[in-house]
């Protein structure tokens, strides 16, 4: 088995790195990043590429054109994709980031594996305050009738388009319990002969993820971590079954 987490120094896919390793064995899990996937890292022998958190809007920098052409492929062909937080918002058609207020984000994404609209952040668990991400806050998700816990830093919600010739062969996997009208937090399709999974929440954090990011220093900027309720409901559940989902 072989999993490649994308890195363009700046995500957030250190957490990605030990929760996938826990999971499926650190040998499999590796790193790739933008040169190296123009170079033909994504072969027929890679099980799943991960996309990690962070900013989208750095991830597309470097991806636009040629490598994102190539992630594609790799799909198509047979390939995984796992986009989770930033890594969703980027393979859908469009991101809207803090719309209407002085952060805002609005661009068409070149994935665009699903048709439909990132749309975030969620007000009811953080501010669009800078261009990034919001503070962290432990939602619950329903999936497959169950109340999950996941951690949310700035994800989005997804939106299928309104008009649509061909509409979208999506599932909708998980939705979110604390919001009113339950939209959708984790989705997934098929893009040729391969498939993709957008998760809006982080479910690679589970309760010892958190504990590593509490710390008791001057300056701390981590300090919502260690203000965070309800991070000892967090595991690596979801994340399993998210993978079993992708058949890795």
């Amino acid at each position: 088995m072989t999993i490649l987490i994308y890195t363009d120094n700046v995500s957030n896919n250190h957490v990605l790195y030990y929760a996938l390793g826990r999971l499926r064995g650190k040998r499999n899990v590796f790193f790739v990043n933008a040169n190296e996937i123009l170079s033909g890292a994504l072969t027929d022998d890679v099980d799943l590429l991960v996309m990690p958190g962070g900013a989208s809007r750095y991830k597309s920098a470097k991806l636009n054109g040629q490598a994102n052409q190539l992630i594609k492929d790799y799909v198509a062909n047979g390939g995984k994709y796992l986009g989770i937080c930033a890594g969703s918002y980027m393979a859908c058609a469009m991101t809207y980031w803090a719309k209407g207020g002085p952060y805002e984000i609005v661009t068409p994404n070149e994935l665009g594996f699903f048709s439909g609209s990132a749309i975030g952040p969620i007000e009811q668990f953080g501010e669009g305050d800078n261009y990034n991400s919001t503070k962290a806050y432990v939602t619950t998700l329903d999936y497959a009738g169950r109340d999950v816990p996941s951690l949310y830093l700035g994800g989005c919600l997804f939106e299928a388009p309104k008009t649509s010739s061909k509409p979208d062969n999506y599932q909708v996997l998980a939705r979110f319990n604390d919001l009113a009208d339950k939209p959708a937090a984790i989705i997934t399709g098929d893009y040729g002969q391969g498939a993709w999974l957008l998760s809006s929440t982080h479910p690679e954090y589970d309760q010892e993820a958190v504990e590593l990011l509490t710390f008791d220093v001057v300056g701390n900027d981590y300090q919502e971590f260690n203000q965070l309720t309800g991070a000892e409901s967090l595991t690596l559940d979801l994340l399993d079954e998210l993978l079993k989902q992708l058949a890795v």
